[in-house]
């Protein structure tokens, strides 16, 4: 075997580690460059949808998950203007779908280092860290990675193909010069977390999202580093609230005060303020590259989407590049990955995320009171229910995807 025959990832987060393990599984040589030292621990994506579960389990991933995760049955969506839920939804009504009628609730870097365990006892897999891919290339039958090392050392990677995973400014990406269409929101978003016990105190499920037309919010339970569980709060910030305003004690304190104010004084444990997008490339691969995940599509994070998507996109890549170093005829199979994923994309992810969002912040009384007896509405209908947690829970997406030639 020469040193190119592997498959190289450009990006080691999520996406691209599950990527990479698949592939080392399927027999085929991966190297993953990613340029932090560790998985970030910074409070990104945190719930894991019945679909992702159903696709870790086969590579015996699920155990460890639902030990160091919670499992969340069930979601409210609520009127923040009156503290009382609108609707309440059940992923029990997927017994008949899945093997896991529930979210999994656990911090990203916990996921990745779960997967990172499975892949180290893999000897075809490779990971490479404090690396920053700069500069990718190709040709008629390789690829090419420059990768900037800490110290400044430049270090070059060939391999056959190469998958772009490596976020929404993907250097991938941008040089398959493709576009991603979209659009960013107005509005910065400011990620806090406390220990306050908003369950018991405010009477939550373990994910919630309370509509207001001016201050609406998104609350979820996560373990936290010591399993005391912490509850992180998801605020916007008006555009005319400057970034130190935003990130005030004085700002996050009257947020918790307009909305969890019977629950108490809430320490603050961690804030994050973000912008946030919605887009898709214009195409998910082109030539020896691909895309997997936020380098493809971005999206905002109400309903736990983004992440749960992106590993859908990495492990049908995966299996279809496995197909491809057998011997299979490459163009068909990638046409139909872009097909797959590229649509599903846009009629899954960003249609619900974008509608989760204006359902939250809609501000026409009377389009609102719509919107919140319409999820009344749902709920209440069995079959109505169950179409809305297929989609909720990516399995509708998935199922979509996977009939699409």
């Amino acid at each position: 075997m020469s040193d190119i025959d592997r498959i190289i990832i450009a990006g080691g987060g999520p996406i691209g580690t599950l990527t990479g393990l698949r592939l080392a599984r399927h027999g085929i040589p991966v190297t993953v460059l990613d340029r932090l030292d560790k998985p970030a621990e910074d409070h990104r994506a945190a719930t894991l949808q019945p679909s992702t579960l159903d696709l870790f389990a086969p590579m015996g991933l699920t155990d460890e998950i639902l030990r160091q995760g919670l499992i969340s049955p069930m979601f409210q969506w609520r009127d923040r203007e009156t503290h009382k839920a609108v609707a309440e939804f059940d992923y029990g009504y997927l017994k008949d779908d899945t093997a896991f009628p529930y979210v999994v609730q656990i911090e990203q870097h916990k996921t990745v280092n779960i997967a990172i365990a499975a892949a180290r006892k893999e000897p075809l897999f490779q990971l490479i860290r404090s690396i920053d891919v700069f500069d990718v290339s190709q040709g008629s039958d390789w690829v090419e990675a420059k990768a900037r090392h800490e110290d400044g050392s430049v270090e070059v990677f060939r391999g056959r193909w190469l998958i772009g995973a490596d976020g929404g400014r993907s250097v991938v990406r941008k040089e398959m010069d493709v576009s991603f269409d979209g659009f960013t929101w107005p509005e910065r978003f400011n990620i806090v977390t406390t220990t306050r016990d908003l369950e018991a105190a405010m009477g939550f499920r373990l994910r919630n999202y309370c509509a207001h037309p001016e201050r609406w919010v998104s609350l979820m339970k996560v373990p936290g580093e010591d399993f005391e569980g912490l509850w992180r709060c998801v605020f916007p910030a008006k555009s005319d609230e400057t970034d130190e305003e935003v990130m005030s004690d004085a700002w996050i304190t009257a947020r918790f005060a307009e909305c969890l104010a019977p629950a108490g004084e809430c320490e603050i444990v961690h804030r994050n303020m973000y912008s946030v997008h919605q887009r898709v490339a214009g195409a998910f691969y082109k030539g020896r590259f691909a895309l997997a995940g936020d380098s493809a599509h971005i999206n905002n994070p109400i309903g736990g989407m983004g992440m749960n998507s992106g590993f859908q996109d990495g492990l049908n890549l995966a299996d279809k590049l496995a197909e491809i170093w057998k011997g299979a005829d490459a163009e068909p199979l990638l046409a139909r990955y872009d097909r797959q994923r590229r649509l599903t994309a846009i009629e899954y992810v960003q249609a619900q995320s974008i509608a989760n969002k204006r359902t939250l912040e809609e501000r026409d009384p009377k389009v609102r009171a719509a919107n919140l007896d319409n999820l009344r509405r749902m709920a209440a209908d069995k079959e109505s229910h169950r179409d809305f947690v297929l989609r909720s829970s990516l399995i509708a997406m998935y199922r979509k995807s996977e009939m699409i030639e």
